[in-house]
């Protein structure tokens, strides 16, 4: 599921309570979990100076952190929140003083920082970054001795994954990026960590002393898998996806719906018969986060309605993992939020596992 999937599936899921019942709404659930439509998101840019840029407020662009800005074939990258309208701070400029004296304050506005005046208009509001691996700051050597195999969730593809790759790349590993989405259930298939399994073997073929798995959401929970099935020296999970149950318990409390409707979904996405009533021909089979005694590190939010702190604490302590948690980041933003906290987490947790011959 993308970042903002609870935040577009609350105003669905409310129209639809009165029209089907539980195991149609379940399976309405379920659908979106197995065969999420790709979040997109714009964003009106008002006016800018040289410094900061101010954008119509929504829930996108209130997000603290770093974003870009997209239109044709120009890239923008919006940083901090340097205040709105209402002026918190209590400063007010000269303009201010005379919308309020004409009674319009425009409230409906955030500033954020940028590099140079941004022109005014629609632009797409874009969190991943990067298009490919050309775009990722750094180069790859070509006989590294770390290689990590990088695997996205169930929704944005492989352009997810990009954020992660940059600070392996200043480690002087390589990576690669397993693809799912020609698969049925995307990372949620068993075909999934057959892939992985074969590039981690691969990849050790190649030379490669040590192997790391990094996943984003249901690519995490498909690393747990793998980690059971071949050695790797490694896992990271970004904003893991730790209980498919639990999960969707989330997402409907979040669109303020009783959580048994989310128990409901779950039943339907892993039983072979009510598969079919989400659109599966194959129901899901790995439901829960798999234990090895690989070392990991969970990377999460505590501000992410999908993955549930307790449940993050709860698999740390089984598996001795190393968290670390992002305040503000809806799922799969935490890189969005502090940059340079998640890369020198990834960094720390790298520069720790155990030394290869």
């Amino acid at each position: 599921m993308t970042a903002a999937r609870t935040a577009v599936l609350g105003p669905a899921l409310a129209t639809g309570v009165g029209a089907v019942g539980t195991l149609g709404l379940g399976a309405f659930v379920a659908r979106r979990l197995l065969f999420p439509t790709p979040y997109t998101a714009t964003a009106d840019v008002r006016g800018s100076t040289d410094r900061s840029v101010e954008l119509a407020a929504t829930r996108d662009t209130r997000l603290p952190g770093t974003y870009d800005l997209r239109r044709g074939g120009t890239r923008v990258p919006v940083g901090a929140l340097v205040g709105d309208d209402e002026h918190r701070d209590g400063e007010h400029s000269d303009d201010d003083r005379a919308d309020e004296r004409a009674g319009d304050r425009r409230t409906d506005t955030v500033r954020r920082a940028v590099a140079g005046p941004v022109p005014a208009g629609a632009w797409d509001w874009d969190a991943l970054r990067y298009d490919g691996p050309d775009d990722v700051p750094g180069t790859e050597p070509e006989a590294a001795t770390t290689h990590v195999v990088h695997v996205h969730g169930q929704s944005l593809g492989p352009r997810q994954v990009l954020r992660g790759i940059g600070v392996w790349r200043s480690l002087g590993a390589s990576s690669e990026v397993v693809d799912t989405t020609d698969l049925p259930l995307r990372s949620l298939d068993a075909r999934a960590v057959d892939r992985m399994v074969t590039a981690v073997s691969a990849a050790r073929a190649r030379g490669a002393r040590r192997v790391v798995l990094q996943g984003w959401s249901a690519g995490a929970l498909a690393c747990s898998i793998a980690a059971t099935r071949v050695e790797v020296d490694g896992l990271v999970g970004v904003a893991p996806l730790l209980d498919v149950a639990a999960a969707l318990r989330g997402a409907v409390r979040g669109a303020h719906l009783p959580g048994f409707v989310g128990s409901v979904a779950a039943r339907i996405a892993t039983t072979p018969v009510l598969a079919r009533l989400a659109g599966a021909s194959n129901p899901v089979t790995t439901t829960t986060w798999q234990h090895s005694a690989t070392p990991t590190l969970l990377i999460h939010s505590t501000a992410d309605a999908l993955v549930a702190g307790a449940d993050v604490a709860a698999v740390a302590a089984r598996q001795h993992a190393t968290t670390v948690a992002f305040r503000t980041a809806p799922h799969t933003l935490e890189w969005n939020e502090d940059p340079e906290r998640w890369d020198a987490s990834v960094r720390e947790f790298a520069e720790g596992l155990p030394a290869v011959d």
